[in-house]
């Protein structure tokens, strides 16, 4: 998206979501509990939420410092799982003032009326070269779109490294339409990763 002091993403980025019952470092406290059989798994400390796109010939990313929830999750019997995560809008940051403005009004986020976004899913399939791909909902900008989320697990028993992706269509949303998104892709790379502890 072209901004006229320069350019800017705003896309959304929710989807760090293959663990998590607690918060990352200063995530809200607000997060639904997923109901499942599974067990449970807490996200440790010093994981990262990050999103990105491309921006005519440039890659324009910002981060959240506030998102967590609830999941429950078997890798031997993904299908159990139940996962409920928020991650707070108001929290992203490009690292530029105007940006970061510009990021939470109208054309973009929108936080002033819809501050959070949200990702369920209950429905998680293994494949065949060890990734997991969660199938879910991902709510933003007052709209409510099914969504994928690809993630691995590294590590054993009741610690687990986990990273993921998703790659999420910002105009299905109405994120970034006005005047500022004319070199703004339309698909925006979310990237997580985090340490999960069992129980």
């Amino acid at each position: 998206m072209q901004l006229r002091h320069s350019k800017v993403t705003a896309a959304l980025a929710v989807t760090a979501f293959a663990g998590a019952v607690a918060l990352i470092g200063t995530h809200s406290d607000e997060a639904v509990a997923a109901t499942s059989a599974a067990p449970a798994w807490t996200i440790q400390p010093g994981g990262k939420l990050e999103f990105a796109a491309r921006n005519g010939s440039d890659t324009i990313g910002a981060k959240f410092a506030k998102w967590g929830g609830t999941i429950n999750f078997d890798p031997d019997s993904p299908g159990a799982a139940a996962i409920h995560i928020d991650v707070d809008l108001t929290s992203a940051t490009i690292g530029d003032s105007f940006k970061d403005e510009l990021l939470q009004g109208d054309e973009f986020f929108g936080t002033a009326n819809t501050p959070t976004a949200t990702y369920q899913s209950q429905s998680v399939e293994a494949q065949p070269d060890g990734r997991f791909v969660a199938h879910g909902t991902l709510n933003l900008h007052g709209m409510s779109i099914a969504q994928d989320v690809d993630f691995r697990l590294s590590g054993s028993g009741a610690q687990r490294h986990v990273e993921g992706s998703a790659a999420i269509d910002r105009l299905g949303f109405g994120v970034g339409t006005g005047s500022h998104s004319g070199d703004l892709a339309g698909s925006v790379a979310v990237t997580f990763a985090f340490d999960a502890k069992r129980g």
